[in-house]
Order: structure tokens, then C-alpha cells, then sequence
């Protein structure tokens, strides 16, 4: 493929500070201080404040709080979700990371506990506690998406696809006007082969306000997809997507005769469309617990196709069904031939985790 969205989220990762940044807790090392406030508290006093992502258009940073020789406690809560990032007792020194977005907003509650470790034991005196919000130098700041965008590219850069995948749902779901979470779940369903599921996404997000660095990644994939998309005859390109919108809803009945009507019907269908629409009535029926007729509808698909890398797709959707039919030697060899004939990379990571499970099988059962 001329674009791989492996490369495309690779170029965001690097742009928004390198996947290390994404794979480890960022350090206070080399960050800048957005701000410093010292606060003097009584032994038992709780202070609270709040911070949103206009005090800080970052895509993660730091809270520090400090007491010297004094001791505290300190909650983190974030009121989208109403999600506890942080709780610890009787600390001198706290330091959260806290991943960011759009639209975020924190409340902080900070208690001061007294030198013997209690609240407000007798005899204790104030205490002062320097709280420092540290990020990126304000000269060198990174793009920031929503939430659940900026968790996809850390996820996905992490290796941890079917996480990432899941950020994109929640963005859309939580605003389906994000057009970067579109371009990010596009990718991912170009990967997939949900080719026009996906190509519908980037018309969306490209008819929106993007940044220039997932104009450019929305751009990229629109072509390779048109590509992608060109072979098949109008009505079978029709019949696919309607296919692929129905399993993507789950609704394998109604798919599945979609893709029957077409192959049995009045159509002249070349090679390419009869190889497609087998592919799809195989995923189909292994959807409906149909093994041995989906194993039967992949191979027929198998021989109607020369070209490698639609065989590649075929060979890992067999090897996935013979790893839940428990035929872990016919699953290696099918996952073993699509990795080896090639794999767009979201199927190319199932495939491996796949071929992992079934030689593990295949060692158990020695």
C-alpha cells in the first residue's frame, strides 16, 4: 500500500514528542513551571482548587506539591467521568502525571496533616506547601486533541491497538463532531478493510477544521482508499459497504444476505468482487457461529484471487477462526502465510498476537 497508517500515527507520535513520550511517565525533568503558589494551612485545613485546560493547553503535565518536612494528603479528581487520578495520604511530597485534553477540568483537595501524622493534632503549627503545575516549555508546545484522541495515539504507540481503537469510539461518542478521532478511527478501519466506513470518516473530517499534521494523515488516507475502493463495479462497491456498516452494527443476519443476494444474483461479477464478497459472507458466518460453512466461504475466496495481498487478508481471518475452532496447527499455518505475504498493520498485529496463542497451543498439547 502506497499509505500505511502505521506510518501515519508514527508521524503524530513523533510530532506531539516521540512514542517513549507515550510509553513512560513523564519526568519534571526539562519542564517548564506554568505556575508556583505557596500555601499556608492550618494542621486539619483542606484547601481546594480547580484547574481547566485553559490554565494549561497542554497534552499532559505535572502537579507537584511539596511540604518539606510536613505531611499531607492529596486527591486528584477529573469531573469528566468523575475519575479518581490520584489519591495518597500522608505524604511530604506528591507527583502526579496527568494525561490531558480538551475540555478537561481538575479539582484538587489538599489536607494538611499535622507533625505526628494525624489531623489537627494539638500543639501544630501551620505549614507551608509549594503546589507547582509543570509542562512542555510554553515555547515548544505540542498539539493537543481531546482526551480520548490524544489516549488513542498514546495507546496505539504503546502497541496497545485495540485500547487506542476504543479512545477513538469514546471521542466520537462523547463528541461525534472530533474530527481528529475520525481521521485516527478511519486508519484503523482502512487497516481493517472497512474501506468505505472509513473513507465516509475522512470526507467528514476533512470537510471540518484539522490540524495541518492530520490534514496531511486525512489526505494521505483518502488516496491510498481510492485506491483501495477502485476495482469493484459500482454496485458491488455498494453492496460492500452496506455489508461492512451492518457487521459493523453486528448485524450479521442482515449481512450475510446482503452478500448472498449479491453473489447469487443477476450481477456479472468479476474475480475481485466474488473474492470481496466471499471474504465478507466468511466473516459473516463465523460472526453466526457457522465454522465449517465460513471456513468453506473463505476458501472459495481463496481461488478466486492471485493477488497476495488480498490472500494475506483472507489467510488471517482463517487463521483467527481456526484458533476458536481449537485447530491451533491450521491456525499457524494460515496466520504464518499472512504475515508472510503481507498485512496492513492493524491486521498484521492480530495476526502475530494470533500465531502467538496458537504455537503456545500447539506446545501444551506436546
Amino acid at each position: 500500500m502506497k499509505f500505511q497508517f502505521l506510518w501515519a500515527v508514527w508521524l503524530i507520535a513523533s510530532f506531539l514528542g516521540g512514542a517513549a513520550a507515550y510509553a513512560t511517565e513523564v519526568k519534571s525533568a526539562g519542564w517548564e513551571v506554568w505556575q508556583a503558589t505557596s500555601y499556608t494551612m492550618e494542621a486539619g485545613e483542606v484547601f481546594q482548587f480547580r484547574v481547566d485546560y485553559s490554565d494549561l493547553p497542554l497534552r499532559r503535565w505535572q502537579l507537584i506539591v511539596d511540604g518539606g518536612d510536613r505531611t499531607c494528603d492529596l486527591s486528584v479528581l477529573r469531573l469528566k467521568g468523575e475519575e479518581l487520578v490520584y489519591y495518597k495520604t500522608g505524604e511530604s511530597r506528591h507527583e502526579v502525571s496527568i494525561p490531558w485534553g480538551r475540555d478537561e477540568e481538575l479539582v484538587v483537595v489538599l489536607t494538611h496533616r499535622g507533625r505526628s501524622g494525624s489531623i489537627a493534632a494539638k500543639g501544630d503549627q501551620p505549614a507551608a506547601f509549594l503546589v507547582s503545575l509543570l509542562g512542555e516549555p510554553r515555547d515548544q508546545v505540542l498539539a493537543s486533541y481531546s482526551y480520548h484522541a490524544n489516549r488513542c495515539l498514546e495507546a496505539f504507540a504503546a502497541g496497545r491497538r485495540l485500547e487506542a481503537m476504543d479512545h477513538c469510539e469514546r471521542a466520537l461518542a462523547s463528541d461525534p463532531q472530533d474530527s481528529e478521532a475520525k481521521v485516527l478511527l478511519a486508519g484503523f478501519l482502512r487497516d481493517d478493510r472497512y474501506f468505505e466506513r472509513a473513507l465516509a470518516l475522512v470526507e467528514e473530517a476533512l470537510a471540518a477544521d484539522l490540524s495541518s499534521e492530520m490534514q496531511a494523515v486525512a489526505e494521505g488516507l483518502r488516496a491510498d482508499m481510492v485506491v483501495l475502493l477502485a476495482p469493484l463495479p459500482p454496485p458491488v462497491k455498494d453492496g460492500v459497504a452496506r455489508i461492512e456498516k451492518l457487521l459493523s452494527s453486528s448485524e450479521h443476519e442482515e449481512a450475510l444476505a446482503v452478500c448472498e443476494h449479491l453473489l447469487d444474483g443477476s450481477l456479472e461479477l468479476d474475480a475481485a468482487s466474488r473474492s470481496r464478497l466471499l471474504l465478507l459472507k466468511g466473516r459473516c458466518l463465523d460472526q453466526l457461529g457457522r465454522n465449517f460453512a465460513a471456513v468453506d466461504a473463505f476458501t472459495r475466496a481463496l481461488t478466486e484471487t492471485r493477488e497476495k495481498a488480498a490472500q494475506a487478508v483472507i489467510y488471517c481471518y482463517m487463521g483467527q477462526l481456526f484458533l476458536k475452532m481449537n485447530n491451533a496447527a491450521q491456525a499457524q499455518g494460515a496466520f504464518t502465510i499472512a504475515l508472510d505475504q503481507g498485512l496492513p498493520s492493524g491486521l498484521a498485529v492480530r495476526a502475530r498476537e494470533g500465531l502467538q496463542q496458537a504455537e503456545k497451543l500447539l506446545q501444551e498439547a506436546r
